[in-house]
């Protein structure tokens, strides 16, 4: 028997356990959510066919613009914001700081938390009559805010939770990229007289420039997805200000049973998130190179 056929039967084998998962339970309903769009159908009686008349409804539809425009705009608060402070957590850790070690757990520990959790816990911290930003507000002689039923501010503090919670992860990814730099860069700089702040603008931002971009894109995406702390914190309110795409979705097929609808709304999103992912391939092409 030729050696490369036995290798590539073995690679098959071994490789068999993980497609047939990843087709079960990725590839299948991929595909099936995508027929099901065509349909209308409500889980308890047959589907009717009604080719693209989901998706033509869909562009009229009121709701599905202001949740899409509450996602843009939570994407548009969040990202910019983790991208700063994720990289300033990073400058933190590579310095030279004998509590590099410290900050670097104590940053990163609000990752390890389910989004259930953080969201509960500042949703608690939030509260109006009790929460403890109110408390400290009215015992410096100030008038308590209501940080998640006021339409202006509810967003923004789902926005802040989220920075709390993933501003760790995008400080790894940053690290990791500082941390490939090589020293003698630094060193040299250093020796032309170059201050911290120059070498950080000089030196260190165009050599992560790569991770940036990883970065922001994976931000973007995940934004595009937020539901959890969106659901947990304000349930999409006050008056439905913040209720975002995937959340619309949600309550599309699971509370008014429109399963068709719903997947026909998810598919619209799903080819939001590729047209970010293509755009990340080709900004990541671009600097390798250059």
């Amino acid at each position: 028997m030729i050696p490369g056929n036995k290798d590539t039967r073995d690679g098959i084998i071994f490789s068999l356990p993980f497609l047939v998962i990843y087709l079960a339970f990725m590839i299948y309903p991929l595909l099936s959510g995508l027929y099901i769009s065509f349909f209308k159908w409500d889980i308890l009686s047959s589907a009717s066919f009604l080719g693209l008349d989901n998706y033509r409804t869909l562009f009229s539809d009121e709701k599905f613009y202001s949740s899409l425009w509450h996602t843009l705009e939570f994407v548009l608060m969040t990202t910019p914001t983790l991208l700063i402070v994720g990289f300033l957590m990073a400058l933190a850790i590579t310095g030279s700081s004998p509590w590099k070690g410290i900050m670097e757990n104590v940053f990163f520990f609000p990752y390890i938390f389910s989004m259930t959790v953080v969201s509960t816990l500042w949703a608690w911290l939030m509260q109006k009559d009790w929460g403890i930003f109110n408390q400290v507000l009215i015992n410096i002689g100030q008038n308590p805010i209501s940080w998640l039923t006021n339409e202006h501010l509810a967003m923004w503090s789902v926005a802040l939770t989220t920075l709390w919670w993933t501003a760790g992860f995008n400080m790894v990814l940053f690290g990791a990229g500082i941390k490939q730099i090589p020293k003698e860069i630094y060193e040299s700089a250093a020796i032309d007289g170059a201050s911290y702040v120059q070498s950080v603008r000089h030196i260190t931002i165009p050599l992560v420039s790569s991770t940036t971009v990883l970065c922001l894109i994976l931000q973007i995406i995940a934004s595009f997805n937020v539901f959890g702390q969106v659901y947990v914190m304000t349930g999409g309110g006050p008056h439905g200000t913040t209720r975002v795409l995937v959340q619309y979705i949600y309550e599309t097929g699971f509370k008014f049973f429109k399963m068709g609808y719903s997947a026909a709304m998810s598919y619209i999103l799903f080819l939001i998130i590729l047209v970010v992912s293509i755009l990340q391939y080709t900004l990541l092409g671009r600097k390798e190179n250059v």
